[in-house]
């Protein structure tokens, strides 16, 4: 019988592979013996210039944009000090190899995040990024090589390192992590099955043993029998073949058997997920995360960091429709920052409480949209106010760059916003439902709880309706960017209740529009109405 290690589940989805380990263990690795000091060394530093041929290798194969980004890690990896405090770590104090390498490159990060130069601190991330880079090739692998057909095991990752692993990896399981953090959102958005919080005996599993990953169960087999591995696999080319499906069929509109046109969008947090959207069809984006540059950094982000930070997602999408919500903290979203700043505000309440940071990144969308059908979305919008103060600062932020373009819209999340939705609608462009905390916030349960949260209750589909109603009175479009839009049970639903648009994650976009063609608009009114009195569901396709 096989080894069962039980995680939490974080990305669905069965895979089968074999283990390819990216992480080695580190905290209970004893000092390096004297003699073996030298030696150590030398397979540490190597790994920081093997870290720097593999970033220069991959700038060559992306854009200007990206490029400038990677070879700043080459460089970084090939500094001097860099490289010199790698080798005190190893020779003066005994450190392994790959906590020499992270250790030193933890310090440095620290060191440039603190800095006021906003384009060095922004570096601090490029350089942990680096290190972890480098500690996998000190055990001879990386994020963006591996066995074809592997999973791939590892302490914790970043979203990036995710996007990368999407060439060969069938899975995904984490010693640490969260099923909240954005890797699993980045995962989930690919269609990679991940588990995450599966514990350090996890990185203990020897290179090239067979596994299966349930990403719904939380659960990696270890030497499973045949019968899951065959199940699994079959798994992964049923998920195969919908991919090519979708890639074949995205010129198909996404139109009911009765003629009737629903916009499929991308909710998107990398340029990996942008590609993969657009490949299997996306008309645009209906939600860019914009958090992931600075939920680990010690400061508000300069436009500049922005503009790097949104340039890969946005450069893709010219003439398509992109919609760039503004930061959204709070919750399980608070970066180091607002630690000791938090008075229970989230979304556009927090926001405007620091005004000269909302103004910067507000700059930064119109910079680096300008190309595109630019929307830019404002988080758990309550009150129409909040709405006219992020007006007003945008109109600031148009006057500073010059850029007319944009056009600035709401999230309806709560309660309270759809009781005012008439209300916000008046002064939006248009409107957006995020399903996952609507849902929440109606019922009154938790969104980060296990299981999935009820979409489809009458209550919550009541509150849908209203701010449907209230945006298109007001000649609005409506979307739904939660994770309702991607459900085959929601689906036929939110098109019955008449949502204009549905964003998903990249892996969802070519089911999606599938299950639109196959529908009829009046067959998912009279299952919306029935929904709505509280009567059953329709079974999901």
């Amino acid at each position: 019988m096989a080894d069962v290690l039980q995680g939490l589940p974080a990305s669905p989805g069965l895979a089968a592979g074999r283990a390819v380990i990216l992480d080695a263990p580190t905290s209970a690795a004893a000092d390096v013996p004297l003699e073996e000091r030298p030696a150590t060394a030398l397979l540490a530093t190597r790994a920081l210039w093997a870290a720097a041929d593999e970033l220069e290798a991959l700038a060559r194969t992306l854009s200007d944009a990206d490029a400038e980004i990677l070879e700043a890690g080459a460089l970084m990896a090939r500094d001097p000090e860099l490289q010199a405090a790698v080798e005190r770590a190893v020779l003066e104090h005994g450190r392994p190899a790959v906590a020499a390498v992270l250790e030193a490159t933890d310090a440095t990060a620290a060191v440039l995040a603190a800095l006021p130069d906003a384009v060095l601190a922004a570096r601090a991330d490029d350089v942990r990024s680096v290190g972890r880079r480098a500690a996998r090739l000190v055990h001879g692998a990386s994020a963006a090589s591996g066995v074809e057909g592997g999973i791939a095991i590892a302490q914790d990752l970043g979203p990036a390192d995710v996007a990368e692993l999407q060439g060969w990896a069938q899975g995904i399981a984490l010693a640490a992590g969260a099923p909240t953090a954005h890797a699993a959102i980045v995962a989930r958005s690919l269609g990679l099955p991940m588990v995450t919080c599966a514990g350090p005996e996890l990185l203990t599993i020897r290179p090239e043993v067979d596994l299966v990953l349930d990403g719904e169960a939380g659960q990696v087999l270890v030497a499973p029998q045949r019968e899951r591995q065959a199940a699994a696999r079959q798994a992964t080319a049923a998920r195969a073949a919908a991919r090519r499906a979708a890639i074949e069929a995205r010129s198909e509109p996404a139109v009911t058997t009765d003629g009737h046109h629903v916009t499929v969008l991308a909710n998107v947090a990398s340029a990996a997920e942008v590609g993969a959207a657009l490949d299997a069809g996306a008309e645009g984006v209906g939600l860019v995360r914009t958090e992931l540059l600075c939920l680990d950094a010690g400061r508000w982000p300069a436009e500049a960091e922005h503009r790097r930070a949104l340039r890969p997602l946005l450069s893709p999408l010219a003439g398509r429709v992109a919609t760039v919500r503004v930061l959204d903290f709070g919750g399980d979203k608070l970066p180091p920052f607002l630690a000791g700043d938090d008075d229970g505000s989230r979304g556009i309440a927090l926001l405007l409480r620091h005004p000269a940071a909302l103004e910067d990144q507000l700059a930064a969308i119109l910079a680096e949209g300008a190309g595109c059908r630019l929307r830019i979305l404002l988080p758990m919008v309550d009150d129409v106010s909040q709405l006219l103060a992020a007006g007003e600062l945008l109109a600031r932020a148009r006057k500073r760059t010059g850029i007319e373009t944009g056009s600035l819209g709401a999230m309806i999340e709560t309660p309270a916003a759809v009781a005012g939705a008439a209300a916000i609608a008046a002064h939006s462009a248009f409107l957006s439902i995020g399903t996952n905390d609507l849902t929440a916030s109606t019922l009154g349960i938790d969104r980060f709880a296990a299981g999935t949260a009820p979409a489809d209750h009458p209550r919550v589909l009541a509150a849908i309706a209203r701010t449907v109603a209230a945006a298109h009175d007001a000649a609005l479009t409506v979307e739904v960017c939660g994770e309702a839009a991607g459900d085959p049970a929601m689906l036929p639903l939110l098109l019955g209740l008449g949502v204009d648009e549905l964003s998903t994650g990249a892996a969802r976009v070519g089911p999606a529009r599938a299950q639109i063609r196959s529908l009829s608009l009046d067959d998912c009114r009279r299952a919306a109405l029935a929904a709505l009195e509280g009567a059953a569901t329709p079974q999901r396709g």
